[in-house]
């Protein structure tokens, strides 16, 4: 089985994480049991400098699940670049990386695919 990591630039989430890790949580424990991605996979969210409580957020999540993970960048560096601070820090623990925005404007079920 495949390990794959979730790569989430957030900036100013505080709204949308509870929402959006509970999804991703749901979509990967249906994944992983049905053996189609391996238990080591992660969702890692890149905080990029933001001035709410998103980073608070991304530790409590971590703290209550260990497949929640955070990257905090010191400041804000822009998408690009905290996309990138993701997909070099998770890199080489996976075999494959997805990015998505933190308020799930994309189709999580291409997740599957």
């Amino acid at each position: 089985m495949k390990t794959i990591y979730l790569v989430i630039p957030c900036y100013n989430e505080e709204e949308v994480l509870f929402e959006t890790s509970k999804r991703l949580k749901e979509k990967f424990n249906y994944l992983i049991d049905r053996k189609v991605i391996s238990e080591k996979s992660r969702i890692a969210f890149v905080d990029d400098g933001s001035k709410d409580n998103t980073w608070s957020i991304i530790e409590k999540l971590n703290k209550e699940d260990n497949i929640f993970s955070g990257i905090k960048l010191s400041r804000n560096r822009g998408h690009q670049n905290a996309l990138l601070a993701g997909l070099m820090t998770v890199k080489d623990h996976c075999d494959a990386v997805i990015s998505l925005d933190a308020d799930l404007q994309d189709d999580i079920n291409v997740i599957d695919k």
